[in-house]
């Protein structure tokens, strides 16, 4: 086989694997169905400062991941993160799902959220908007967060959001 029709063979392959893959993913409808409650119920515990169901939210490992903080890792590390936050802030947002995808045990989902954060000491409340990856495993049947990273949408005087 000459070089040409190896890569031609190679490419139609990888390209066979890619929509084999994409056909057995559900994505959107179906995947939104059964992840969308999944970030109601952590709307509404972070909203409540409920560290017990957004603790309840991830797996053993799950990771919660934000800008210009090192990655909190386990059920003991996401407790004493959210325990801390609730100390300081309070939040109120809302998120809308923008896209979902299930392919076996694993999802994940984008989103975004806007609300306001209060800071409890001074009382200065801000309104805030950030976008959201969740990545999901299923564990014993139910979907946990595998890892949640965020970062603002807001873009910081002089830039321009992209």
């Amino acid at each position: 086989m000459g070089p040409v029709i190896a890569r031609r063979a190679s490419l139609f392959a990888a390209s066979a694997a890619v929509l084999a893959g994409a056909a057995a993913a559900q994505t959107n409808g179906g995947a939104m169905a059964e992840l969308k409650p999944i970030m109601d119920k952590y709307a509404a515990a972070l909203r409540a400062g409920d560290v017990g169901t957004l603790v309840g939210l991830y797996g053993a490992t799950g990771v919660f991941m934000r800008e210009e903080m090192k990655a909190v890792v386990g059920h003991d590390a996401l407790r004493a993160t959210y325990s801390e936050v609730f100390a300081t802030l309070k939040v109120d947002l809302q998120f809308t799902v923008r896209e979902a995808e299930v392919s076996d045990d694993i999802a994940w989902l984008r989103s975004v959220s806007k609300g306001t954060v209060k800071v409890l000491k001074s009382g200065i409340e801000t309104r805030q908007g950030y976008n959201q990856l969740v990545v999901f495993r299923r564990e014993d049947g139910a979907w946990k967060i595998r890892a949640y990273l965020y970062g603002s949408n807001r873009a910081d005087p002089g830039q321009t959001p992209t």
